[in-house]
């Protein structure tokens, strides 16, 4: 979660901003990176404070008020503050004192900004996909609009596989989110396999801009050594089915590629091949 701390006058601003009862709070251990067999249970879970709870007092203190008792855990303990400025995510630690009715907690010299991951993320080997969007039906006009697709380590491409035990290991798992560096971002799907004749793409249910039988173009790119730097294919692909997990949060697109170049589907089939040795 490190990030970079906020400037005197950014941290001013989002004083201001708490003392106005504009934010609601979310505290946790600060040590809850550990672990979870290290830690109580009652550690792994978030309490949330709604704004009309949290009032700031004077010398930047701020007091969360607790009539239901939810927070009292956090009594006396280090604790992570985390918030939403501007859609921005920002935390600080602190310590949670006990008064009568609740706890107080006095403001840091620092507070910083949530690492924003997706910012930092580089990679090579990259895969757009185009569409044409909705908008073409009032307008009379087909719009192409580009999907950059995200990359999950937990997944790694180019190994042979069965691709339907795969679709069943990213609909069953039990995925731990990460608070967003910034607020209300819709996230592109992750492309989770991809082989000479299939893709496959992980989603939430509400984020999925793929349709069953709809063709869709797509650009890959991949990195090469020497003094041709980059190979790029062109491929399209056909949606056959979207599988849905039990609680009905993600969707999983499987892709049948329709068209591609034969030197670049033995190009990717060399890739796999290589790769599962």
């Amino acid at each position: 979660m490190a990030g970079r701390n906020l400037s005197g006058i950014e941290r001013q601003l989002v004083l201001d901003y708490i003392r106005d009862g504009n934010a609601p709070l979310t505290l946790s251990l600060a040590n809850a990176h550990l672990p979870a067999n290290s830690l109580p249970s009652s550690t792994l879970f978030h309490v949330a404070a709604r704004d009309e709870q949290v009032k700031a007092m004077a010398q930047g203190v701020i007091l969360l008020q607790d009539s239901e008792n939810k927070a009292s855990f956090f009594a006396g303990k280090t604790v992570t503050v985390n918030f939403y400025f501007n859609r921005l995510a920002l935390f600080f630690e602190t310590r949670a004192q006990p008064v009568p009715g609740g706890l107080v907690l006095a403001l840091p010299d620092f507070i910083c900004k949530v690492e924003d991951k997706m910012e930092n993320q580089k990679n090579a080997f990259s895969v757009v996909v185009y569409y044409e969007s909705s908008s073409r039906k009032a307008s009379g006009k087909s719009r192409k609009t580009d999907i950059s697709c995200d990359f999950d380590e937990a997944y790694p491409l180019f190994f042979e596989s069965d691709y339907m035990e795969l679709v069943n290991k990213c609909l069953s798992q039990k995925i731990k989110k990460e608070r967003e560096a910034i607020a209300g971002r819709i996230h592109s799907p992750k492309l989770v396999y991809f082989d000479r004749e299939r893709m496959l793409f992980l989603s939430d249910r509400g984020e999925m801009p793929f349709v069953p039988d709809c063709e869709y173009a797509c650009l890959v790119s991949f990195p090469l050594e020497g003094p041709v730097r980059e190979r790029k294919v062109y491929l399209s692909f056909v949606i056959e089915d979207l599988y849905e997990s039990f609680d009905r949060s993600r969707l999983c697109a499987c892709a049948r590629i329709s068209s591609i170049q034969e030197e670049d589907s033995r190009f990717i089939s060399d890739k796999v091949k290589t790769n599962t040795k």
